[in-house]
């Protein structure tokens, strides 16, 4: 997903589970690595961003899906052919409904700048209608799932570990074991014998994070209290029991989430049989560490002084005197319209288009002042 203005962070249980070896340290720090962020440019990014004071240059990486990284391993095809493979969500390497057309090139940020780690190589298609909840039942039932061909030359890890946007961990690396392989359900079918189990994530927004499964469908596992979080789209989900992969985070609704199941991808991807999955893949042998990443907070941080002094001209607006004034104006159109009214001119047409014009500006001017207000309490 897009990166945000601004930073949150969330406080997380961390559970224990199998803790990389120390002597991983010593292994060249891996860029294919699950919980670790990744970026997805687009072909033409725009070059300027309308705002309240005008249109600002922007640059590329403005536009940049950002997400987390799944569980990496070499795929043997049912034809006998080898790839090395990242799972991950299929919205985070397709484009999403009013952006820009991503390539399907996959980078990952580092301090140097952007290190290309792979191309996404297939997905399944997603409706319109999945990706704002429109349609609820939809989204629940529908795939979300994407794979990543690996460059030879990129270094691999099965380690999962995350840093939150600012930069904070919650919990020791785990080695993840193999996928967890359950029987495939029928479309529409529903049981519950994962619930009470333990379920955790790694996600490059939010950090590691642990809870509770509830139920599971042919297309996903649902759990609680994992609070995904914009950015950890894709990443790595776990149990901390003995680092068995779950999945690759899909979707949520506050503590409600879902994951697409790991199985399922390789499933649907390669018309694996069900029950054979860790027949085909095997997950990379390499327990070396995560390469020191750039959290998003700091990545939006440096975007952020790109971008003014791209517009050395632009100053921004006070978003609380705007506010007011907004508000003020509004004021002073409602007593216009109605001291017209009790003098028997009423125009229901006028009336609504100045309500909606007022609407919007304190709207948009409202959004201005807490996103500055926020950013005062982060600073």
């Amino acid at each position: 997903m897009r990166r945000k203005i601004f930073a949150l962070t969330a406080s997380l249980l961390v559970t224990a589970a199998i803790v990389a070896p120390t002597t991983a340290a010593a292994a060249e720090p891996a860029l294919a690595a699950p919980g670790g962020p990744f970026r997805v440019p687009p072909k033409d990014p725009p070059q300027t961003v309308p705002s309240p004071v005008g249109d600002l240059k922007v640059p590329p990486e403005t536009f940049a899906m950002t997400c987390s990284q799944g569980p990496t391993g070499t795929l043997t095809t049912p034809d006998g052919k080898t790839q090395r493979v990242m799972l991950t969500a299929s919205h985070c390497v397709n484009t999403m409904p009013g952006l820009p057309e991503v390539k399907g090139e996959v980078f990952v940020p580092l301090e140097s700048g952007y290190a290309r780690i792979g191309e996404r190589i297939a997905s399944n298609v997603m409706p319109e209608s999945t990706y704002d909840l429109s349609d609820p039942i939809l989204s629940a039932r529908t795939a979300d799932w994407g794979i990543v061909l690996i460059d030879d030359s990129v270094n691999a890890t099965r380690v999962s570990f995350s840093r939150d946007s600012g930069g904070g961990v919650y919990g020791e690396p785990v080695v993840l074991t193999g996928i967890r392989d359950l029987p495939t359900l029928q479309h529409g079918e529903i049981v519950f014998d994962n619930f009470g189990q333990p379920i955790c994530k790694d996600g490059a927004t939010s950090g590691r994070s642990c809870g509770t499964q509830l139920a599971r469908t042919r297309n996903g596992i649902y759990s609680w209290d994992l609070y995904y979080l914009e950015g950890d789209s894709g990443g790595v989900n776990f149990d901390p029991r003995d680092g068995a992969i779950l999945g690759v985070t899909s979707m949520a609704l506050g503590p409600l989430g879902k994951l697409q199941p790991a199985d399922r991808i390789l499933e649907d991807a390669y018309g694996i049989p069900d029950g054979e999955v860790n027949n085909y893949f095997v997950l990379t042998d390499s327990t070396a560490p995560h390469t020191a990443f750039v959290p998003s907070g700091e990545e939006s941080t440096r975007i952020d002084a790109e971008i003014s002094a791209m517009n050395p001209d632009i100053q921004p607006p006070d978003g609380r005197a705007e506010l007011e004034k907004a508000t003020a104006n509004a004021q002073q159109d409602a007593r216009r319209l109605g001291e017209k009214a009790l003098g028997g001119n009423i125009d229901p047409r006028e009336i609504q288009n100045t309500a909606e014009r007022h609407a919007g500006e304190i709207s948009k001017w409202a959004d201005v002042a807490l996103a500055q207000e926020i950013n005062s309490w982060l600073d």
